[in-house]
């Protein structure tokens, strides 16, 4: 499986897991035309993409939607009061109600792709992370993967239930939102460091490299994800876990970044 972070942060978010055989969306908080964009550069088009994940109803994770399903049919799945959440606020009247598919299991096949829903903790309706992996024989759909990619970002905490998501990934896209410091002293009103302090917020860089030192069997490959452009850079997110990693006497991990407005492309690396 390959991954491209098409967007990473604030002003929206969307990430592309293919293969061969099959591409799914996480998000769609990009125009369909940047979509397209970066499609192309991949030597795809939209409709090549089988289906779309939407962790949750804000709008820098749904901002391109309305416009996508007004021109294609690819399927839409979320958790059942997120697809009602969006159609309430986002006043989608001209969305076609049959590409939207509730997710009401937490597991779903799409094509030789399992994936699987896990409950986070942010202030949504009923926000959700996922992990996708690829069975070994796609024929008999055993319980055997090859790979696993997983994509948690606005998390307020890691909970049990997402630290054992996180679990034997090959790749995993995880929040760096914000370091401590650059937040407290910065400029945003109280009222909203509150919010990205709380338990349904946003994860510091500390709580992220203190969960990735957790995990029993680490990742191949981290991407840094949904970092605050006012609160964190690159370069703090990185040597923040670097330390971490380090103190921990952690190696042969590969550390990237995804940006707001770049394609991350890691393509054949699992």
């Amino acid at each position: 499986m390959n991954i491209s972070v098409l967007a990473s942060g604030s002003r929206g978010n969307c990430t592309l897991i293919y293969d061969d055989n099959n591409a799914i969306l996480i998000d769609m908080g990009i125009s369909t035309r940047k979509l397209k964009q970066a499609l192309a550069q991949l030597h795809l088009n939209i409709e090549d993409l089988d289906a779309i994940f939407i962790t949750h109803e804000h709008i820098d994770h749904i901002r391109g939607l309305k416009t996508l399903t007004k021109n294609y049919n690819v399927p839409i799945y979320s958790k059942t009061a997120t697809l009602k959440q969006i159609a309430i606020t986002q006043k989608f009247t001209d969305i076609n109600l049959k590409n939207c598919q509730a997710l009401t299991t937490n597991n779903i096949d799409i094509g030789n792709l399992a994936i699987k829903i896990f409950n986070i903790s942010h202030d949504a309706i009923d926000p959700v992370g996922y992990t996708i992996s690829k069975y070994k024989d796609n024929a008999n759909k055993t319980k055997k993967f090859t790979e696993k990619i997983t994509l948690a970002t606005d998390l307020g905490f890691v909970s049990e239930t997402v630290q054992s998501a996180l679990e034997n990934s090959d790749i995993l896209v995880l929040e760096a939102n914000h370091d401590l410091k650059l937040l407290q002293n910065g400029q945003y009103p109280w009222s909203l460091k509150k919010r990205i302090l709380s338990t349904k917020g946003h994860l510091s860089n500390i709580d992220a490299g203190f969960a990735i030192n957790r995990l029993q069997a680490k990742p191949q490959q981290i991407i840094l994800a949904h970092l605050s452009e006012q609160n964190n850079s690159p370069d703090i997110a990185l040597n923040t876990i670097k330390q971490i990693f380090q103190e921990n006497n952690l190696t042969d991990i590969s550390l990237h970044v995804a940006s707001p407005d770049r394609m991350l492309n890691i393509k054949n690396q699992i």
